[in-house]
């Protein structure tokens, strides 16, 4: 949402008592058809058995996850663990509920729904609800992920990043940012503006510092005494700082 003014894209109109419940019906309703839209087309991108491993997680992972997400600095070790065959070979990484630091989906599908939902109680407490807003921000988040996931699979191309950070890698970290951006949402209403802003500033801050950290074991190589590699390592740093701070611009957005 536009964090100046969290209803200056909306006409005015009369208080109706009505209007959160609406938001709430048309939300469930919108998720339902996110649901089965997902589930009927991507199977022709991504294998179930992929998608299985993102979404196996518990009630442990995330909570931990959210505390990651919310509170990064506290967290002090962000490498991934592997996951090895019989023979010790590395055949990936482990699963989200084996690891907090491995990216999953279910996070991010659920944030992005209750971003959709928190935007429809804005909204109808305001009073100017009308239920094409919630399709008209489920499309703009939808975008901004979509958006994001591009233009990192570019640079990923373009400086030779290789099956270091997977699609649904990339998918996971961009949906990550709508569970500060829901807190930030829910205050604009009710919170004093310094709050508002101060919380804007802290999440934002916060989802950079995530960002860094997280995809850093992907897009810097811990060993690079080449200098060909020692140019590539400037260049990823400087792409993975871009990517940090386009968080600021996500969360105004």
């Amino acid at each position: 949402g536009n964090f100046g003014n969290p209803y200056g894209m909306f006409a005015q109109g009369f208080q109706n008592n009505q209007a959160a419940q609406m938001g709430m019906q048309f939300a469930g309703s919108a998720m339902n058809a996110m649901q089965e839209n997902v589930q009927q087309n991507v199977g022709r991108y991504v294998s179930l058995s992929q998608l299985k491993h993102y979404f196996d997680v518990s009630n442990i992972y995330v909570l931990s996850k959210l505390k990651l997400i919310l509170f990064p600095w506290l967290q002090k070790n962000w490498h991934r663990h592997a996951e090895r065959d019989p023979t010790g070979q590395v055949v990936g990484y482990k699963s989200p509920r084996e690891d907090t630091n491995s990216p999953d989906l279910y996070i991010p599908v659920m944030a992005l729904v209750s971003y959709v939902i928190a935007i429809g109680l804005v909204i109808g407490r305001a009073g100017v609800f009308h239920p094409e807003d919630l399709g008209y921000t489920a499309s703009s988040a939808l975008g901004i992920i979509i958006f994001e996931v591009l233009l990192v699979k570019m640079f990923c191309y373009l400086l030779n990043v290789g099956s270091e950070l997977q699609f649904l890698d990339i998918l996971a970290y961009s949906g990550y940012k709508f569970v500060a951006t829901i807190i930030v949402v829910l205050l604009k209403p009710w919170a004093s503006w310094w709050l508002t802003w101060l919380a804007f500033l802290y999440f934002g801050f916060a989802l950079a510092f995530f960002m860094i950290r997280s995809m850093r074991h992907a897009l810097i190589p811990e060993s690079s005494s080449v200098t060909g590699i020692n140019v590539h390592r400037k260049r990823r740093i400087h792409f993975l700082f871009v990517i940090a701070m386009m968080q600021f611009l996500y969360m105004w957005i």
